[in-house]
C-alpha cells in the first residue's frame, strides 16, 4: 500500500512538473517574440492632401516624405511592418491625440500647441512658410497696425495647420485679416485664383506645386497673377509620435526609425526633391 501511494504521488508530481514546464516554455516563447517585435504592424498616418510632400493619388499615398519613410522602413522590415495610411489632416491629428496610432507625418515642431505629440523624429526636410496673394492685394498694409485699411484681407489656410506668426495673429485680432480654413492646398489655391480669398499661407513648394497643377488643368486661370508677398518662417517637418500610444515597442521603434531615416538621408546626401 505504501508503494502504491508513493507511485501515485510521484505521478501527480510529474504531471504538475510537466504543466509547469509547458507554462514556462510558453512564457519564454512569448517573451522572445515580444522582445524581437517580429511582424509587428505599426501605423503612421500621412496627410492625404499635401503635395509634393504627402498626398493621395489614384488610391496610393505618394510624396517626398513618403518615399523617405518607405526607404527607411525597409531597414526595419524584419521586426516591423510599417503601414502608411493617407488621412485628412485634422482627422489624423485627432487619431494621434487618442493614441490609436503611433504617429503622423509631417507636422512641424509644436510642443506647446500639440501636447499630445510626445516626441518628433529627425527632420525629414525644411519648408518655407510664405503668403501668396493676388497682385492687387496690399498685405503689407494689413500687417502694419499703424496704417489704416478699408477692408480686411481674406486669408486662406489649410484646416488644422499652425503657421501664423504674431504679426498675423495681431492683425486677425484687430479685424485687419479674416482667416478662412479650407480642407486642402488645392481648395485654397482655387479660391485664391477665383477671388474667393485674397491670400493664402502655406509652404512655398506646396503652393507652387498646386498652382502649376491647377493652371495645367484649368488654363482659364493662367491670366490670374498671384505673387509671393511675405515669408513667415522656415520650419522642419517630422514624424510626430503620439503621447498616448502606449505599446511597449514604441521607444524601440522610434529609436530605430530615426536611425534608419538618418541612414537613408546620409546615402542620398539630402531629401530627394
Amino acid at each position: 500500500m505504501t508503494t502504491h501511494k508513493s507511485g501515485v504521488t510521484n505521478s501527480k508530481n510529474m504531471h504538475i512538473l510537466k504543466k509547469r514546464l509547458i507554462l514556462i516554455t510558453g512564457l519564454l516563447m512569448l517573451m522572445c517574440a515580444f522582445t524581437s517585435h517580429s511582424n509587428v504592424d505599426v501605423t503612421i498616418l500621412a496627410d492625404d492632401d499635401y503635395p509634393p510632400y504627402s498626398y493621395l493619388e489614384n488610391g496610393e499615398v505618394k510624396g517626398i516624405y513618403i518615399d523617405l519613410l518607405r526607404r527607411a522602413s525597409t531597414q526595419l522590415k524584419l521586426d516591423y511592418h510599417v503601414k502608411i495610411i493617407p488621412t485628412p489632416w485634422k482627422r489624423a491629428l485627432l487619431t494621434v491625440k487618442k493614441g490609436d496610432v503611433i504617429g503622423v507625418v509631417p507636422p512641424y515642431l509644436h510642443y506647446d500647441s500639440r501636447p499630445f505629440i510626445s516626441s518628433y523624429s529627425v527632420a525629414l526636410g525644411t519648408e518655407f512658410v510664405v503668403t501668396y496673394c493676388r497682385e492687387n492685394v496690399d498685405l503689407k498694409a494689413a500687417l502694419n497696425l499703424d496704417l489704416p485699411v478699408n477692408k480686411p484681407v481674406h486669408l486662406g489656410m489649410n484646416a488644422g495647420y499652425l503657421l501664423l506668426d504674431e504679426r498675423y495673429k495681431q492683425a486677425i485680432a484687430r479685424g485687419r485679416i479674416q482667416l478662412w480654413e479650407n480642407k486642402s492646398t488645392a481648395a485654397n489655391v482655387i479660391k485664391l485664383l477665383t477671388n474667393k480669398i485674397d491670400c493664402y499661407v502655406n509652404d512655398r513648394k506646396a503652393t507652387q506645386y498646386e498652382l502649376n497643377s491647377i493652371n495645367k488643368t484649368y488654363p482659364q486661370y493662367n491670366t490670374v497673377t498671384v505673387i509671393e508677398k511675405d515669408e513667415l518662417s522656415h520650419r522642419t517637418a517630422h514624424i510626430g509620435f503620439s503621447r498616448e500610444f502606449s505599446y511597449p515597442y514604441k521607444d524601440d521603434f522610434i529609436k530605430r526609425m530615426n536611425r534608419a531615416l538618418l541612414d537613408v538621408m546620409n546615402e542620398t546626401g539630402k531629401v530627394k526633391e
